[in-house]
This record gives C-alpha cells, sequence and structure tokens, in this order.
C-alpha cells in the first residue's frame, strides 16, 4: 500500500471526494486532527452509511470543534456525576451491612439472586454475581501491580482493601454492576438517595441503568473518540427510564438518540444531587453557546442532520425544571 503525505492526502480530498482543502492552514490542521481520526471519523453521521456532504474542509473542521468543545464540557460534569454516585452507593453499603470489607458485602448484600424465579434465572444472576467479584478482585491485583497508592498502602500492611478504596479504582461499568446485583431493599435505598421516583422505578433498577447509560459517554470522552452523534451507543436504551425522564421534565421524545439527551440526563442528575442552581444553569446555557456557534459554522442542512428540530424545546423544559423550586 503506497503511504500518503498530507499533501497528497489533501490531493486525494480534492480529486475524490470534491472537497476544497488547500494552503498552508488546512494542511496544519489535518496533520493534527489526522486524517483517519479527523476526516475519515467525522465524515458521517452515526453509520458509515450515512455520510456527509461536505463542500469544503472548514465544514469538517466545523464538526470536529463541535465534537471537541461537547466532550470539554461533558468531562467535568460526567466525573461529578461518578463521584457522586459512588459516594450515594458508598455510604450506603457501609451504614447497612455496618462493614467497609467487600468480602462482606459480597456475602451479605450482593443476594440479588435470591429472588431469581426459576433455575435459569438463578444461574444467570449468579454468574453475573461472581463475574463483579472477579472483575474487583483483577482490578485491585492490576492496581497493585501498578503501584496505586491506595491499593500498596493496604497490602504493604497485609491487610484487606476497604471497600472505599475499591471505589476509588473500580470503573464505571462494574460499579453498575456492583449496583445490578445488590439486593432489593439496598437498591431501593440508593433510589431515594438519588431522589428517583420510585413510582417509576417498580424494581429499583434505575441506578444501574443510569451508569450503564453514562459509561460508553464517558469511556469515548476519555478516550476521545467521536460523541456528537452517539455513535458510542452500545446497548438498548430503556424505555422506562426514557418516559420517566420525560415525566421529570414534561417533554416529550427522549430516545438518547442525540448528544441533547445526555445532556438532559445529566441536568436532571446534577438537581437531584443538590448541585447548585447556578452551576446546573451554566453547564446548560454553555450548551446552547456551542450549539449555536457550531450552527454560524456550518450548511444547515448538516446541522439539521446533527441537532434534531426539538432540541431548543428541550433545553427550555430542562431550564423550566431546573429552576422550580
Amino acid at each position: 500500500m503506497q503511504i500518503k503525505t498530507i499533501n497528497s492526502l489533501m490531493k486525494y480530498l480534492r480529486d475524490k471526494h470534491n472537497l476544497k482543502i488547500r494552503g498552508t492552514k488546512h494542511k496544519i490542521i489535518l496533520r493534527n486532527m489526522g486524517y483517519y481520526h479527523g476526516y475519515k471519523g467525522y465524515r458521517y453521521i452515526s453509520s458509515p452509511h450515512n455520510k456527509i456532504n461536505f463542500s469544503n474542509f472548514d465544514e469538517l473542521v466545523a464538526i470536529v470543534n463541535f465534537d471537541s468543545s461537547l466532550k470539554s464540557l461533558l468531562y467535568a460534569q460526567i466525573m461529578q456525576i461518578e463521584t457522586i454516585s459512588k459516594n450515594i452507593v458508598l455510604q450506603i453499603l457501609v451504614e447497612t451491612y455496618k462493614t467497609n470489607e467487600f468480602n462482606n458485602i459480597f456475602e451479605k448484600g450482593m443476594t440479588d439472586y435470591r429472588l431469581s424465579r426459576n433455575d435459569d434465572e438463578y444461574k444467570k444472576k449468579m454468574k453475573h454475581r461472581l463475574k463483579v467479584q472477579n472483575n474487583i478482585y483483577s482490578l485491585i491485583s492490576h492496581s497493585y501491580s501498578n503501584n496505586n497508592k491506595v491499593v500498596n498502602h493496604f497490602y504493604s500492611s497485609d491487610r484487606q482493601v476497604p471497600i472505599w478504596g475499591i471505589f476509588e479504582i473500580v470503573t464505571l461499568g462494574i460499579f453498575a454492576d456492583l449496583i445490578k446485583s445488590l439486593e432489593f431493599k439496598t437498591r431501593r435505598l440508593i433510589d431515594k438517595e438519588m431522589k428517583i421516583n420510585i413510582a417509576f422505578d417498580t424494581n429499583a433498577r434505575f441506578p444501574e441503568k443510569i451508569m450503564y447509560l453514562i459509561k460508553p459517554l464517558r469511556n469515548s470522552i476519555a478516550h476521545n473518540d467521536i460523541v456528537f452523534d452517539v455513535r458510542f451507543k452500545d446497548g438498548k436504551i430503556d424505555k422506562t427510564l426514557c418516559n420517566y425522564l420525560e415525566y421529570e421534565l414534561q417533554c416529550k421524545n427522549i430516545d438518547f438518540n442525540n448528544i441533547t439527551d445526555y445532556i438532559l440526563l445529566l441536568a436532571v442528575l446534577l438537581k437531584k444531587y443538590s448541585i447548585n442552581k447556578t452551576e446546573i444553569n451554566k453547564f446548560i446555557n454553555n450548551y446552547e453557546n456551542i450549539i449555536e456557534d457550531f450552527r454560524r459554522k456550518i450548511p444547515i442542512h448538516i446541522y439539521n442532520q446533527i441537532i434534531h428540530s426539538d432540541t431548543k424545546n428541550k433545553l427550555y423544559f430542562l431550564k423550566k425544571y431546573i429552576n422550580a423550586l
């Protein structure tokens, strides 16, 4: 395979894709964004079959910058929500089971399998429970090998890493798996502390579902993957959770097929976690500024493929919800 220089890549984009790209400025931008991560990654929306008809390179740059701005905006909010969520669950586990040892919590609290209705369900839930245990022990081993300060502190004293130390290193996915394996009464306590309406969450499953929903977005941001078109989604979205958010916000069409719906979810969680209204409104206003700046730099037909027509309406109801007493 012939290796292409930046100049030859620019010529290829001009000749094969009819893209207006030329000059030192475009050459530097293409080099910095990368042809494969940049052009090839951003030339479609959600699916490679849904290609964007760019007429010039500046339109592509606008989408790349839009995506980068989204990741910068979302990162701090997701980290804050992840930290608070872990603290909520940690406090409930310690207070409920009167221990800070994972083994005790595993035996006493991670017992959702006991409510299985048949042998197949029992086996499925037990396999999940054991998977969580194995993943946590593997994570501890990996952290010890990589000289994690918390893990090394306890192992050097011949002591088990306490549950709070495990929560310092556990991934969002394993965290969600742990919640899923907890007995019903503990999951219900998490529901209440997260201020979730239990009339919608009769099985106390929303906390884990919310973490599973956020996880791929969080990981995409952490790895600098593309997020603007929610291609990171890795599973079916729970309709009951969507209905609940629609009820809370008094708006419709929340399905997480666009990035705005993730903004809605994060802002709702921030309010339920008692974050200052000013901070949440700033987050929403920053998102509005980002999409408005994007609208000015991109043809309207491309903009409408990415930012749905009901975005303004959704954000109106979100602000109304955040600012309500």
